[in-house]
């Protein structure tokens, strides 16, 4: 967790955000807040293990990526000090040797703590990469919910492509396996002829941002 600490100068406030990469909690609303703006990625699914064969049946599926949620709320000094709950989705595993499928990547969501207006934001986790000699072996975006703007991930694409990110671009494409971009970018997968592993998804991140 980042976050820049507020300062307050009689009725003043100067805006802030947190962000959170891994794990869950709760978030506060700051004292003279009249408004937050809360961004949930999903986190990328990873890339799966190419084959060994010179066949381009034997690609590793690329990971697809997490999607986005925005929600602004306007914030009243009833509000000051009420909290909201938070997860982060975590990261899809690349494939591997021992385990040839990409894994997925988590959901990351907020629900309204004590905050009373019901709040629940899904940004969907995307799906992993098959392994090499799989039929439809891409991973699928994930799926959005609950906020303003709901942006599905974009799904996989074949060796050594990943799933572009919502709204951020997945792995770099060249001839080596590349995790995600984060947030939320799939990882590509192994390219084939090389059993070479996937990447892994790019992390999935929850900001709140005070004004």
């Amino acid at each position: 967790m980042t976050g820049v600490l507020c300062m307050m100068v009689g009725n003043g406030f100067t805006p802030y955000a947190n962000t959170y990469t891994t794990g869950s909690g709760t978030d506060a609303i700051p004292y003279y807040a009249t408004q937050v703006v809360i961004t949930v990625w999903g986190a990328g699914g990873g890339g799966g293990r190419s084959g060994t064969s010179a066949d381009t049946n034997n690609d590793g599926g690329g990971g697809g990526s997490g999607a986005y949620v925005k929600k602004t709320f306007s914030v009243s000094p009833t509000n000051w000090g009420q909290t909201f709950s938070y997860s982060v989705g975590v990261i899809g595993a690349a494939g591997t040797s021992g385990t040839p499928n990409g894994g997925g990547g988590g959901t990351s969501t907020v629900t309204n703590g004590t905050f009373p207006t019901s709040t629940s934001l899904s940004a969907g986790g995307g799906g992993g990469g098959a392994a090499g000699n799989s039929t439809g072996n891409q991973g699928a975006g994930g799926t959005a919910s609950g906020g303003d703007t709901n942006t599905n991930g974009n799904g996989g694409g074949g060796a050594i492509y990943s799933g572009a990110g919502a709204p951020n671009g997945g792995a770099q494409q060249d001839n080596y396996a590349r995790n995600g971009n984060p947030p939320g970018g799939g990882g590509s997968g192994g390219l084939v002829a090389n059993a070479q592993n996937g990447g892994q998804g790019g992390q999935g991140q929850i900001v709140f941002t005070y004004t």
